[in-house]
């Protein structure tokens, strides 16, 4: 099949079945989730990835700030009896808690004083009353005008919650959210726990998927390193992946699942991360940094993490059109606006104490475009459609089929398990009909949920 042998974590090199019973497409949380309940219930499994390295959109790396930085999700959030938060324990990883993380509010040069604090703290609280609405409309549809400091809310609240701005956020997709159990800051990078829920399954990296033709009882899954006959598939990439039609599809995607895809499109949150010399600026770890901006939607700001995990590095974030346009712009630009709104509350001096900056490239990855799914509004009972499996033998997950944990990594993990224990009900005879169904089935297939 030319797809020889994959190379897994400390340089062991396990083959690969010719033709095993499931291909997972995507070797993200959703992939190597859905991976491990299939190996676990006796299904000969290959993984296939178009980039050089597992994880996704979860992503750590070390070599730009000598640091681990989390390019892509960075939150462990979810609910209660994630696999992932039992891994993080079981290997030793530092988790943080981030549930009641300090909101820092600055109006100009200077920390804002309680009365501000006071008022941004009623328009949230205008504002999520205002979503809580019966019909699924677009947000600024229907939060009251004139609503003081309004655009500071909405930006945290929109494009960089949900990577769009309130004309373009579906309150379907708001009121969907479930609450979390958990709400951790992972030490040593998500990305890094992603990846060592990955280790010794069978990926195949470089190994972009052009095509799945589901015309026959199974599946062919053409890649750039070989085709691959399967009973059944499993793809996990990203909506604007299958939007861009980079996989080709026979028989075509019907068109229920067509427009589907177009209903949830991806969103934008860009990273623009800032490193000083040491310098914290009266700044804690952790905490949010916020400043006011004037009442024009949307807004163009840059908002802050400081310090993530006790890391010497801030990590700015601008979504939504805004975000598009930044990173349109490039890395140069993208880095000078987030420093220019640093130094703008912490001083001159933030500028002679900096060091060095990166942007993500989530706006232009083609294995992404985008960062994560976000509804059309009126259009949240797309992500439904989109978990409807075609002809019994390709299968859906990612975050953008997670229901109330969407653009999520849980949400992700979430939807590779329910997908892969689908499978297993499908290929071993057993009815997979409701969500309830597959709910039972997890819970006897996975056990732990591992």
């Amino acid at each position: 099949m030319g797809l020889g042998a994959a190379v897994l974590p400390g340089g062991v090199v396990r083959a690969l079945p010719a033709n095993p019973d499931v291909v997972v497409i995507g070797a993200g949380a959703a992939g190597l989730a859905a991976a491990r309940v299939l190996e676990g219930n006796g299904l000969e499994v290959v993984v296939v990835e178009a980039a050089d390295r597992v994880g996704g959109r979860a992503y750590t790396e070390s070599a730009t700030f000598g640091l681990p930085y989390d390019h892509g999700c960075a939150w462990l959030q979810g609910p209660e009896g994630l696999a992932l938060v039992d891994l993080a324990r079981a290997r030793g990883f530092g988790l943080v808690d981030h549930s009641n993380a300090r909101d820092v509010l600055y109006a100009g040069d200077r920390r804002a004083d309680a009365a501000t604090r006071r008022q941004l703290d009623r328009t949230y609280a205008a504002i999520e009353a205002a979503i809580e609405h019966d019909a699924d409309v677009a947000a600024a549809d229907v939060i009251p005008a004139g609503l003081p400091l309004t655009a500071v809310a909405q930006s945290w609240m929109g494009p960089m919650d949900f990577g769009v701005d309130f004309r373009d956020l579906s309150t379907g997709d708001v009121m969907a959210y479930e609450d979390h159990d958990y709400d951790y800051l992972v030490r040593e990078g998500l990305g890094t726990l992603v990846v060592a829920h990955g280790e010794g399954l069978p990926v195949r990296l470089g190994a972009a998927v052009t095509g799945i033709d589901w015309s026959g009882e199974g599946v062919r899954v053409e890649t750039t390193a070989g085709t691959i006959a399967a009973r059944a598939c499993i793809v996990t990439v990203s909506t604007g992946v299958l939007a861009s039609g980079a996989i080709r599809f026979t028989p075509a995607l019907p068109p229920a699942k067509a427009q589907a895809i177009a209903d949830v499109p991806m969103g934008l949150l860009t990273k623009i991360a800032l490193q000083f010399d040491g310098e914290r600026f009266g700044l804690g770890d952790s905490e949010f940094l916020t400043y006011v901006v004037p009442d024009e939607v949307p807004a163009e700001a840059c908002y802050f993490l400081t310090f993530p995990a006790g890391h010497n590095v801030v990590v700015g974030f601008v979504g939504g059109s805004f975000g598009w346009d930044l990173s349109a712009a490039g890395e140069a630009a993208a880095v000078d606006f987030a420093l220019g709104a640093f130094a703008g509350m912490m001083g001159s001096a933030a500028r002679t104490r900096f060091r060095k900056g990166h942007m993500t490239d989530w706006a232009s990855n083609p294995l992404t475009l985008g960062a994560y799914s976000a509804a059309r509004p009126g259009r949240h009972g797309a992500r439904a459609v989109l978990a409807e499996p075609l002809g019994e033998r390709v299968f859906f997950a990612g975050e953008a089929l997670s229901e109330g944990y969407h653009a999520l990594c849980s949400g992700a993990h979430l939807s590779g398990e329910a997908a892969a224990v689908a499978v297993v009900a499908q290929l071993s005879g057993l009815a997979c009909s409701s969500c309830d169904a597959r709910g039972q089935q997890r819970e006897r297939l996975t056990g732990d949920g591992e």
